[in-house]
């Protein structure tokens, strides 16, 4: 399993690449933390489940944004990224759960949607699917 810490965000070559994780918006911080810990309650462990504010949120994606110009920084998805910063900016918690088999992220879905999930889009290793 994929260790998450709210340290960092999972990247690949500096990359934004949540590969295997599903990455959730709530329309609050608050709903992200109760949606945090529904997982946890049905069977995600501590090391499934990140939560990121919208502070931690919008630094690190100020920062990809920056990066974006570099053309090391191939797959950088700069609409993507624009995305999660606007959602921050209004105020969104983001959850980003390992879930790498197509029936746990199903599973997820089914536990966080109670909490005004506003997205959830699955990293797989060459798309990206749209959950929720």
């Amino acid at each position: 399993m994929s260790k998450l810490t709210n340290a960092t965000f999972p990247t690949s070559f500096g990359v934004f690449s949540p590969t295997g994780h599903i990455v959730m918006a709530f329309s609050t911080d608050d709903n992200a933390k109760k949606a945090r810990q529904a997982l946890l309650d049905g069977g995600f462990g501590e090391n499934d489940v990140a939560h990121y504010n919208k502070d931690e949120v919008m630094s690190e994606f100020e920062e990809s944004e920056k990066q974006a110009i570099n053309p090391i920084q191939i797959g950088q998805d700069v609409a993507k990224v624009q995305e999660y910063l606007d959602l921050a900016k209004e105020g969104c918690g983001f959850l980003v759960v390992h879930a790498p088999k197509k029936e746990r992220a199903k599973l997820a879905i089914s536990i966080v949607s109670p909490y005004q999930l506003k997205f959830a889009e699955k990293y797989n290793w060459l798309t990206v699917e749209e959950l929720a």
